[in-house]
């Protein structure tokens, strides 16, 4: 069985290294992420996931970590515009 999607988590220092473009691919990664664990096929094999890594949207981490991503992708963009 292939494992679902996961991401890394990378912390607000991080995120300011990334271009706006990889900030996208960032931000589409955690979009593709299964919504919950309840509803995954994989809740038989929770214990065996790297809890390093954001699996599910369900996730405490993930919006805390989405939000970052939107914060640091608005402040490029506004760069940008500049």
């Amino acid at each position: 069985m292939v494992q679902p999607r996961r991401i890394r988590i990378l912390t607000p220092r991080e995120l300011e290294t990334l271009t706006v473009e990889r900030l996208l691919a960032y931000r589409a990664k955690a979009l593709s992420l299964e919504n919950t664990l309840a509803g995954s096929d994989y809740r038989d094999t929770a214990a065996s996931l790297d809890m390093t890594f954001i699996w599910f949207k369900d996730d405490s981490r993930w919006q805390p970590l989405f939000d970052s991503i939107l914060r640091e992708l608005a402040r490029k963009q506004k760069l940008r515009g500049r």
